[in-house]
């Protein structure tokens, strides 16, 4: 287990569940404004795994700083870009990523979403 693993182990084990029951119901509201979910699809596996991140909306744009990005795996599926779903205030969204950067300058996802 990598060096400072533990903060970042509780939060995927603890905290995702709750963020994400909490997003999913209509109490979304408490946490919405700046927390989403997004859907990925594993290049291998073609399974959806969904995890909360934060985001930024301008309009049909979506911005995603992905936070300790040499610890997380999901925002390389979009290196080449691809589909996303992501649950923006309680409303299920489609859209086009693409993910921008590395993992020593940072990691930028920025999502155009499909019209509603």
């Amino acid at each position: 287990m990598p060096r400072g693993h533990g903060p970042f182990a509780v939060a995927n084990r603890v905290g995702n569940p709750l963020v994400r029951m909490v997003l999913r119901s209509p109490l979304h509201g408490v946490l919405s404004a700046r927390l989403a979910l997004i859907t990925v699809t594993g290049r291998r596996s073609g399974r959806g795994f969904t995890f909360p991140i934060f985001y930024e909306q301008d309009g049909d744009r979506v911005t995603i700083a992905v936070g300790w990005p040499e610890r997380k795996l999901w925002w390389r599926n979009l290196r080449d870009g691809g589909r996303v779903g992501l649950r923006l205030r309680g409303v299920e969204r489609l859209g086009d990523a693409q993910a921008y950067g590395d993992e020593q300058s940072g990691v930028t996802v920025r999502v155009t979403l499909d019209p509603e």
